[in-house]
């Protein structure tokens, strides 16, 4: 229950809420259509309803608080939450459509699993999935709201955030495992290995990383898609090495089994990048929704 059974002051919080995310006074006053002053007014009342400062004041501007900042999360995703139904109100039957653009592994593997989840909460909105088979973005030149990718991305005026943590290690079916003797790192040398085109460098990092040290030439195909080297390692061919948030149903029910959990290679993580400072209600909702996909990840831990 809310102090004194009752919400905080909704216009306060829409003021406190463009503050927050601006950094500014200034700015949050000029995308509201109100003065400075009324800002500061706001602020203050809402640091007097809750009985502490909010911001911390700065030459360059405001910053929240470490409590506000999880106070203002929980905001925005409710304002846009509001926006959204407020649109569907006013524009019965019209469906709202974001385009998203990613590669076939992120889509296969990972998004459209979990775009039912979406979409039974946000009927009116429809997302329609691209993919490019290159994480190079320069060549987009459809208008898409979200683009993701396994890195960070730049582009004049879209933000970047990073949703999901990238973690990879080697990954192979327990008939293969039955088949060849796999007990120390060291053995995955002499194994058929799955490689990925776009990760080439992916065995050497980690086999470093288990402490193997070697200068031959490591044996097994190449594959152009990651799918595909999981395929062939669920089928008995060899070892994947691959992000485990792109395997999590293949781990849960044993259709693939981590080897040697103690070594991860630690990548940059998956990233989004959309339009910076958007207001757009039906994204706003889905970049909530997919930042609380990605903090839903939790790496399993080994024995």
């Amino acid at each position: 229950m809310t102090k004194h059974g009752r919400l905080p002051p909704l216009k306060a919080l829409r003021v406190f809420e463009a503050a927050a995310r601006t950094g500014s006074l200034t700015l949050a006053a000029q995308e509201l259509h109100i003065t400075h002053s009324a800002v500061s007014q706001q602020i203050k009342l809402l640091e007097q309803y809750f009985g502490q400062p909010l911001f911390v004041r700065s030459a360059r501007g405001v910053e929240a608080s470490a409590q506000a900042k999880i106070f203002h999360e929980e905001v925005r995703s409710s304002l846009d939450r509001i926006g959204l139904a407020a649109e569907q109100l006013s524009q019965s039957g019209v469906i709202r459509t974001l385009r998203v653009n990613t590669t076939p592994s992120i889509a296969m593997r990972w998004l459209i699993p979990r775009l039912s989840l979406f979409q039974i909460d946000n009927p009116r909105v429809q997302v329609l999935i691209s993919t490019s088979t290159s994480d190079a973005i320069d060549h987009l030149k459809e208008p898409f709201d979200v683009i993701i990718r396994r890195e960070a991305m730049t582009r004049s005026g879209f933000e970047c955030e990073r949703f999901l943590d990238d973690v990879s290690g080697p990954l192979a079916s327990a008939g293969y495992l039955n088949r060849v003797s796999i007990r120390s790192p060291q053995d995955c040398v002499h194994a058929s290995l799955q490689h990925l085109a776009s990760r080439m460098d992916a065995w050497p990092r980690w086999l470093n990383l288990a402490g193997v040290k070697t200068r031959q030439r490591l044996s097994g195909p190449v594959f152009e898609h990651f799918f595909l080297s999981l395929q062939a390692a669920s089928n008995d061919l060899g070892i994947a090495i691959g992000s485990l948030a792109l395997v999590e149903d293949d781990v849960a029910t044993g259709r693939l089994l981590r080897l040697f959990p103690e070594f991860v290679i630690q990548d940059a993580g998956f990233h989004m990048l959309y339009p910076a400072q958007q207001r757009d209600p039906a994204l706003g909702v889905f970049i909530a929704w997919m930042k609380a996909q990605g903090a839903a990840f939790r790496l399993p831990q080994h024995a």
